[in-house]
């Protein structure tokens, strides 16, 4: 039996924001991971790799698709189907809004999908396929199989490979999918991680963590165990990890590069609100000077469109980037993504202004903003992205980012 996964994904900003972060993704690989044997799988990514072949000759596809992906994801299923062929769709979007789905596929899968891939596979040989399948227990990490690295081209992705550390997180962000589809914060064994990486021949690597220092003693057992691999990594955590000396230490001596933040806004009220009050905005200059000292760049993004937010967030938050001196700044439109907190709560509120997913994908103003309006939030964004990405600020950067992290270290790492 023939299978074709696909990560479906449109052209957007959204998918060159993907592209730039570009690692492997969890959910396709995630699923190939756990296919029997007997199965003939072929992946997609179309994120890095291309567009999927419509004409591709399997008996079922699995697409797995985000929110602004899903008008991609649907005409995907539609081409598939027209030649008869049977469409299952997982991911992000699809878990949560599963009847939505249903109306362009034969099932759905909802949350992870290890537990559900064998047995929808034994279910369609069968002829007894469901339309919707269910976690009754989350995925346990130490379970975990790893991802299968003989199926990963790694040109698309420059070289960069994935390996999974956890799942969820802690903290519970209003405008976040994480913990909301993964509802048990869960870290694999640190020898699993290390053998899989020693398997895979892997050296330049994205550690996948949504937050890699949630638990203290964990992140800094996982760091010596990375030293002696030689290896160069990339990880998501929250900036207070430069409060913690010896795992940075560690993380810097077992090669971590890049870290991505999550910082998001200089406003106390709208991080608070949003439920980031553990962010310590007032100390970023000094957690970001001491991450450089031990030449880690630092990523983040200014979301914009907080509640709290007014015309005067644009320009302070260019100001605080730059006195910061933050590594690499992306401009995003706050998204209210279907089945997160903030988008029940504008639902709620009446202030949600379309339901076409394919501007959900952090550009577009979807929802009334609270004090301004959605041509002067989108004008902001704008405003901001031109400001950053001028051609003076632009070189001014590159100065500091070698004054910061040397002259191979941030060429090396293309910022």
């Amino acid at each position: 039996m023939k299978v074709y996964v696909i990560k479906a994904s449109a052209n957007s900003l959204f998918k060159d924001y993907k592209r730039f972060m570009g690692a492997p993704p969890q959910s396709i690989y995630s699923l190939a991971a756990v296919t029997p044997e007997y199965i003939d799988i072929d992946l997609i990514d179309e994120t890095s790799e291309g567009e999927a072949d419509i004409n591709y000759q399997a008996n079922i596809v699995a697409i797995f698709m985000s929110t602004p992906d899903a008008k991609r994801g649907y005409q995907l299923a539609e081409a598939f189907r027209r030649r008869g062929i049977t469409v299952v769709f997982g991911g992000l979007h699809a878990s949560f809004l599963p009847e939505e789905a249903l109306q362009y596929g034969d099932a759905v899968m909802c949350g992870e999908t290890e537990h559900h891939w064998p047995q929808l596979l034994a279910d369609f040989q069968a002829g007894k396929l469901q339309r919707i399948y269910e976690n009754k227990h989350p995925v346990l990490m130490k379970e975990s199989q790893g991802y299968p690295h003989e199926y990963m081209d790694l040109t698309p992705y420059k070289g960069l490979g994935s390996v999974m550390v956890s799942r969820g997180c802690k903290f519970k962000c209003n405008f976040c999918t994480v913990h909301e589809f993964f509802p048990k914060f869960q870290s694999r064994p640190v020898g699993d991680i290390v053998d899989e990486i020693k398997r895979s021949g892997l050296s330049y690597v994205e550690l996948h963590a949504d937050n890699l220092i949630a638990d203290r003693d964990y992140a800094l057992e996982l760091c010596e165990a990375l030293k002696p691999l030689n290896i160069k990594w990339l990880a998501e955590a929250t900036l207070n990890i430069a409060e913690h000396e010896d795992i940075l230490q560690a993380a810097a001596e077992s090669g971590l590069f890049y870290l991505l933040v999550g910082l998001e806004t200089p406003s106390r009220a709208a991080l608070k609100a949003a439920g980031k009050g553990f962010i310590k905005v007032e100390k970023a200059k000094e957690y970001i000077q001491t991450l450089h000292h031990y030449e880690i760049a630092v990523d983040s993004a200014m979301i914009f469109g907080f509640d709290q937010h007014d015309e005067s967030i644009f320009e302070e938050s260019l100001d605080f980037v730059e006195d910061i001196e933050l590594d690499v700044c992306h401009s995003v439109t706050l998204t209210p993504f279907p089945g997160t907190a903030l988008f029940a709560q504008l639902e709620r509120e009446n202030r949600l202004l379309t339901r076409d997913w394919s501007k959900y994908d952090c550009n577009h103003v979807v929802f009334q903003p609270a004090q301004m309006t959605a041509e002067q939030l989108t004008e902001g964004v704008q405003w901001f992205y031109d400001k950053y990405n001028s051609t003076g600020r632009s070189i001014k950067r590159q100065f500091t980012q070698v004054r910061n992290l040397g002259l191979f270290h941030s060429s090396y790492f293309n910022l």
